[in-house]
């Protein structure tokens, strides 16, 4: 009886925001894809007008640009010199301000387009705002994370949080009236997980924090988006043809126009002259999934010396060729990094932890009464999110309640940017209490 309650609550939390919501694109991979028309986007002129600062606000005109911090005094391979010191942007307000930590989605830098975004919409509002890579990508890899064997949340999030304090201090704490986080796909999950530890730890006082489409089980996700690829290709070459074959095609409308801007309008356009198909779609979001797993894998292998892709004791020189490396790493499925390195590795240092414990404690069932508790924790996403299966949607819908803003359509991510996105969000972090 209780799980039909949670099933009707879960309807009824989708039928009063599925209520005048616009979002134009009703395919979730090709929201995933093409994401928010510019012209449907959150406009940031709706927050304040444009200012000077507004043209780079991440330098001058009352921001700092500081965009890299040593987190750890160590030895970084010479293939990846370049890694050194952790990279990030920082936008913050001539007064003191609320401060804002924005960590990226799956294999995504401190620069991506929907970190960016964030950055702009939320510093115009009046915040400090710190925008974090992933720690899956490679510059935190192998400049901020400990253990340098991304994907085990508890560690992710505890060294999230040690550049989280690194930063603040930088900031100033006398010029920050407030903390926040928030994250979006598995950056999200993080969030949850660094807001827990700081409720444990107190070294921030973090309030409030957003989820942006979580991953409720890391695995169960990764998987799913491992999936769109193996079901539709049976090779990598395979693959390869598909890619290329879109590239040719966008070379091609590219050549028949006078002037392109290639954004999304272009990519809108491109869809109604050469629609992809939805077997093309999910192969791109699956290559672009099995492409980050590959980098990140590459790297957390090449400092560890664990020998899992390159030969354990060999020197990666700088100007070697990495291609084998790479096409080695580019076989490799989150399922398959899971078992035979990451898992490994944690038992390891824990050797009372079986391998579901270790994949039960990268869930946020983990953390499911804490999250409940807290009642400034909200979480948004979407009905056709599917890196969620059924089970989660319930769980989200248990845990969270009516802090669950459940969109009818958007795919994973592919409304971020969108208006009624936006405003929802600064609306939750601009609430007093």
């Amino acid at each position: 009886m209780r799980q039909v309650l949670l099933i009707l609550c879960f309807l009824f939390t989708l039928a009063s925001t599925s209520s005048g919501y616009e979002y134009p694109l009703t395919d979730p991979f090709a929201a995933t894809v093409f994401g928010t028309r510019p012209q449907d986007e959150f406009a940031l002129r709706s927050v304040r007008s444009t200012g000077l600062a507004d043209f780079n606000p991440l330098q001058g005109f009352g921001t700092q640009h500081i965009r890299e911090i040593v987190v750890h005094d160590r030895p970084v391979p010479d293939v990846l010199w370049y890694n050194d010191t952790l990279q990030y942007t920082k936008a913050v307000q001539k007064k003191p301000a609320p401060l804002l930590f924005v960590i990226a989605g799956t294999g995504s830098s401190y620069a991506a387009e929907n970190c960016r975004f964030l950055q702009a919409v939320f510093y115009r509002a009046g915040f400090h705002v710190v925008c974090l890579s992933s720690p899956t990508y490679s510059n935190f890899v192998v400049s901020a994370s400990a253990t340098q064997v991304p994907g085990y949340i508890p560690h992710d999030a505890a060294d999230l949080y040690q550049c989280m304090r690194l930063l603040a201090d930088q900031i100033g704490r006398e010029r920050i009236t407030d903390m926040h986080v928030m994250g979006y796909s598995l950056g999200a999950t993080q969030a949850a997980f660094v807001r827990e530890l700081d409720a444990r730890e107190k070294h921030l006082g973090l309030r409030k924090t957003l989820l942006i489409n979580p991953a409720v089980n890391v695995l169960t996700s990764a998987i799913a988006l491992d999936k769109l690829l193996e079901d539709n290709v049976n090779s990598k070459e395979e693959a390869a043809r598909v890619v290329a074959n879109l590239i040719h095609r966008l070379s091609e409308a590219y050549r028949d126009r006078t002037v392109v801007n290639f954004g999304d309008d272009f990519l809108y356009d491109l869809q109604k002259t050469h629609p992809l198909t939805d077997k093309e779609l999910k192969i791109l979001i699956g290559v672009a999934f099995r492409l980050s797993l590959a980098s990140m894998v590459f790297s957390s292998d090449v400092c560890t010396g664990a020998g899992y892709i390159v030969p354990r004791g060999h020197h990666v020189a700088k100007d070697e060729s990495l291609d084998p490396y790479l096409d080695a790493a580019v076989e490799i499925s989150f399922a398959e990094y899971a078992r035979e390195y990451l898992i490994p590795f944690v038992q390891f240092l824990h050797p009372e932890r079986s391998a579901d414990e270790i994949i039960h404690s990268c869930s946020l069932e983990a953390i499911a009464p804490f999250l409940q508790d807290n009642h400034d924790i909200a979480a948004m996403t979407n009905q056709d999110d599917f890196i969620l299966s059924s089970a989660d949607f319930v769980f989200l819908q248990q845990t969270f309640g009516p802090r669950l803003t459940l969109y009818p359509v958007g795919g994973h991510c592919g409304n971020l940017r969108y208006r009624d996105n936006v405003a929802a969000m600064l609306a939750f972090f601009q609430q007093k209490g």
